[in-house]
């Protein structure tokens, strides 16, 4: 049901099931199920956006607004959940990038100017 787009809070309330509550402690404190719930719900944000295609194509005047903005709801929820449809990319760049001063070549303006009088003072 969970992947067909059904939300939770219905699927709780349905008779037989169990409380939201007892899902979501479930959810903190199985970590096979949580991550069974994050592809059920993965699957469902991938349903949603397969029935807005269905709708927009079905869309008239009147309801075009209503339908336009629950695609927006819906293409933001798929950017959350399927990383395919992500709002932005990350490039990570390990760079390291190593500066190292050469004593014996310094070419300084203080070290020219030290090289020019000891030269000076040597020719006297």
């Amino acid at each position: 049901m969970l992947m067909n787009g059904m939300p939770l809070t219905q699927i709780c309330q349905k008779p037989g099931s169990p409380s939201l509550s007892k899902v979501y402690e479930w959810i903190r404190t199985d970590k096979e199920f949580a991550d069974k719930i994050l592809t059920a719900r993965k699957i469902a944000a991938q349903t949603y956006l397969d029935k807005m295609i269905t709708e927009l194509e079905a869309a008239d005047n009147k309801n075009i607004m209503v339908i336009r903005e629950k695609l927006h709801h819906y293409r933001w929820m798929a950017s959350k959940l399927i990383s395919i449809y992500g709002d932005k990319q990350e490039v990570k760049v390990d760079q390291k990038i190593e500066i190292t001063w050469n004593q014996d070549d310094d070419k300084t303006y203080e070290n020219e100017i030290k090289n020019v009088s000891e030269s000076s003072v040597a020719s006297t």
